[in-house]
């Protein structure tokens, strides 16, 4: 029986991989993951990078695992873990599952009663939240707020109904594209609450920003890179 390894990558900091997830991506047989060419890239560079720190002997294939083939790939990934393979599951960056796919092999996994080692790291809300200034000891991720403005606006206005019985720091990720119309929203629904702002975190145009909502769409009237929002209500 083969293992599933749920491995952590570098969000944009070669050097935030750890020595355990090196040791398993140089050795598994195969690593599932949401873009190949992605993850065939950082294999590359890492294997450029630490092959003097760990010997690599050979190339794992690499498999193409997203939110459009999880419900056919699953069993065959289930298979190759019967015949004995290992797999480490990856994410484009960062850990697996948050915001990404995964959750259908693990649970999978677990039924089949086949070994699951999570090899921790990087994820980007967390480095966002310990680097925000906000309130640390409570907070809610919220992954990616709805796409649909009605829905997004709805579930903002809950959230500030729920606050009154828990003070809370909220994250969520937002994509370049809707981030002024999430900002925008936010304002409409919750006014000019507290915010921070993580810009490409770990990369070299990183920031921090705070602010409120209506000063952000100002500030990033053309925003570029990978955003993490943070607030308290």
């Amino acid at each position: 029986m083969g293992t599933l390894y749920i491995v952590s990558t570098p969000i944009g900091n070669l050097e935030d991989i750890t020595i355990r997830a090196l040791h398993t991506l140089f050795s598994v047989d195969a690593i599932a993951c949401e873009d190949t060419r992605v993850t065939g890239n950082l294999w590359e560079l890492l294997k450029n990078k630490y092959n003097d720190l760990i010997s690599v002997t050979h190339k794992p294939i690499l498999i193409p695992y997203h939110n459009n083939n999880e419900q056919t790939i699953t069993p065959e990934l289930i298979q190759l873990l019967k015949q004995g393979k290992n797999i480490a599951l990856v994410s484009d960056a960062g850990t697996p599952l948050v915001s990404d796919p995964g959750y259908r092999i693990v649970t999978e996994v677990q039924k089949q009663n086949i070994p699951i080692i999570v090899v921790p790291g990087v994820s980007a809300f967390l480095t966002a939240l310990t680097g925000s200034g906000l309130q640390t000891n409570t907070w809610t991720f919220l992954g990616y707020l709805p796409e649909k403005q009605s829905r997004r606006i709805t579930k903002l206005r809950n959230m500030k109904k729920s606050s009154v019985m828990l003070s809370s720091t909220y994250i969520c990720y937002v994509a370049p594209h809707k981030f002024i119309q999430t900002m925008k929203d936010i304002h409409q629904s919750l006014g000019d609450i507290p915010c921070v702002i993580g810009r490409e975190l770990t990369k070299i145009h990183e920031e921090y920003w705070k602010g409120t909502p209506q000063e952000a769409f100002g500030h990033f009237s053309h925003p570029k890179g990978e955003f993490v929002l943070l607030f308290t209500l």
